[in-house]
């Protein structure tokens, strides 16, 4: 299985320091995610997962623009840590409006959330990801910079760290592979925070 997880695009909120409001994309953003979306025109994508937050569904619409066929689920998991406890994003109805095929999964808030919370979570949602899709299986989950530290550590298998996170800056790509070699699974972080498509 090929683990793409993105950080969503420059938002206004990144401008001002307030990265977990619900904030659009800046024209910036919107240049990076249209570079991101290019990205993976040629790559084969089985489903793409998105945070309900408006940044991150418009970011995940800019590579799903490329493959129509493939599902766009909107996944509640994915909210950044530090959203509002009872925020669970964009309306159903804005969804839509913004993608009208996306499948929004049932939405559950936060509540109050500290690391080790939101790491569980993290946990919990790459172990469903691996559940109920099939090892040979492209995904493509697009997040936040906070969250998606949490989203990596549990990819790899690594425990929560205090003071420690990887940088995801926007549109940065990160890859995990699980694969069989020699008759063992693995796991391969193929690279992390990737922005070539930018330069």
């Amino acid at each position: 299985m090929l683990l793409y997880i993105i950080r969503h695009g420059e938002t206004y909120g990144n401008l001002n320091g307030d990265g977990f409001s619900e904030t659009d994309l800046t024209p910036n953003g919107r240049r990076q995610i249209a570079f991101l979306g290019k990205r993976f025109m040629s790559t084969d994508i089985d489903k793409i997962y998105t945070s309900p937050l408006i940044r991150a569904v418009k970011t995940a619409n800019a590579i799903r623009s490329f493959h129509p066929e493939t599902p766009l689920l909107v996944d509640s998991a994915l909210l950044e840590k530090g959203t509002e406890s009872d925020y669970c994003g964009l309306p159903d109805e804005d969804i839509k409006k913004l993608c009208p095929y996306a499948e929004i999964l049932p939405r559950t808030p936060l509540g109050e959330e500290g690391d080790e919370k939101a790491y569980a979570r993290a946990v919990k949602f790459i172990e469903r990801i691996k559940a109920e899709n099939n090892f040979n299986s492209t995904i493509v989950i697009v997040a936040h910079g906070t969250f998606n530290s949490f989203l990596v550590l549990a990819a790899l298998g690594f425990p929560l760290k205090e003071n420690f996170n990887f940088s995801h800056l926007n549109t940065g790509v990160t890859l995990v592979n699980y694969l069989e070699e020699n008759g063992k699974l693995k796991t391969k972080l193929k690279y992390l925070n990737d922005t070539s498509h930018l330069i």
